[in-house]
Parts: structure tokens; C-alpha cells; sequence
């Protein structure tokens, strides 16, 4: 539901290089990000990809769009066979110069129902074009992947700043060789999530450096 056509998302950064603290796993445990120096960035309107002409023809007719960045960026995700998916990402710069990324096959984001400790790999082919002058694309590259995903591997409560808490699954999200990255998504029921990008040198555990931190919400009232 929050990611309907016209429901809209608030986007909140926390770029600062301090170290985080993703808790343990198993639980239940408490994973306090209340003292995050988060700002909000975007305010991201959901749309349907039939809705926006130059996304329509390259992702699926039931996937959706947000809207970021002045609506010049579009994440694309979409929902099947209890999955939810990351279908890819367009930035619409101008009539001529676009830019589209593709997860071949979709991304899985989640997997319905989630079970404690689950692990799987994916074999990921991520494909760019970037089209200039009348939709020819002058640039293309992709880059094939693949990474675990460890369902779940930690539950508790989220703290956030101004004294919200919500019931939250943790998952860890850990990049085959010779990617070395390593992302914690925590999930709540509400539709509040962080997703928290690291490093493989990094613990599954505790205080990590990580290279920024996502937090987004659903858009309502107070």
C-alpha cells in the first residue's frame, strides 16, 4: 500500500561518516537510530510506469515509479508471486538525454512469507543504456553479480529521531566477489524502513563504517 500510484514517500539521508551500531542478530533486539543526523532530501510521489511515457515501453506494464529529485529520477519497482522487486532506475534530464538501469533478472527486495535465517543467491545482470538524440542509445554497459541474502537474521524494536518506534525484521544483504558490498535493511509493518550501506570488512554485528543511511516513510499526517 505504500507504494500505491499517489501515495507519497518521505526521503531522509544521514550521509555523515560516524560509525552506526546495526545490533545483534537473532532477538528481540533494539536497533536505535534516534541520534542520526537525518534530513530530509525529497518528498517522492508514486506513480504507475503507464504513466510516464519514457518509462512505460522498457519496465513492466504492473511495475511503479517514485518520483525524486524534481521528477528527473525514478526507481522502479514492482509486485509478484509475493515478491517485491527492483526492477531498475530511469533519470529523465531532458527530451533527448535519458538514462536507464536494469536488474536482469528483477532484484528481489523482499521475499513473502520471510523466514528466520534463510539464505539464498542471486545471479544479477545490471544493464545501463543512456539515449541523446531521438531515443538512440549512444552509451551502453552492464555488469553481471550476484549476492546473499540472509532472511531473517534479526527482529526487534527501531528507534528513529523524535521518539518513534516501531516492531522491525532485520535483514543483511552481503555482495559475491568481487563486489564488496554489504547492506542491513530493517522493515517495518507501517512502511518506515532503513537501509544502511556498508562494507564486506565490516562486522554483521555492533558498531560499523558505513557509507550512508536511507531512511523513508510513508506520507501521513503529523
Amino acid at each position: 500500500a505504500v507504494f500505491a500510484p499517489g501515495r507519497t514517500m518521505r526521503l531522509f539521508w544521514d550521509s555523515t561518516s560516524h560509525t552506526v551500531n546495526v545490533g545483534r542478530t537473532g532477538g528481540p533486539n533494539v536497533y536505535d537510530f534516534s541520534t542520526l543526523p537525518f534530513v530530509m532530501y525529497d518528498s517522492s510521489e508514486m506513480f504507475s510506469v503507464s504513466q510516464i511515457p519514457q518509462l512505460a515501453p522498457r519496465y513492466p506494464s504492473n511495475a511503479v515509479a517514485a518520483s525524486e529529485e524534481g521528477g528527473t529520477v525514478y526507481p522502479v519497482f514492482s509486485f509478484s508471486n509475493n515478491k517485491f522487486y527492483r526492477e531498475g532506475r530511469g533519470k529523465i534530464l531532458s527530451s533527448t538525454k535519458q538514462w536507464y538501469k536494469h536488474y536482469i533478472p528483477a532484484a528481489e527486495f523482499l521475499r513473502f512469507p520471510v523466514t528466520f535465517n534463510a539464505k539464498y543467491s542471486i545471479p544479477i545482470t545490471v544493464s545501463v543504456d543512456t539515449t541523446y538524440v531521438n531515443g538512440i542509445p549512444t552509451e551502453t554497459s552492464s555488469d553481471t553479480s550476484s549476492h546473499t541474502t540472509t532472511y531473517v537474521d534479526g527482529y526487534g524494536t527501531m528507534l528513529l529521531p523524535g521518539g518513534f518506534a516501531f516492531e522491525c525484521l532485520r535483514f543483511r544483504i552481503v555482495e559475491s566477489f568481487p563486489k564488496t558490498t554489504k547492506s542491513f535493511h530493517f522493515w517495518t509493518r507501517e512502511g518506515t524502513v532503513i537501509l544502511l550501506d556498508s562494507d564486506t570488512s565490516q562486522p554483521d554485528t555492533g558498531a560499523i563504517q558505513r557509507d550512508y543511511v536511507i531512511y523513508f516513510s510513508p506520507q501521513t499526517r503529523n
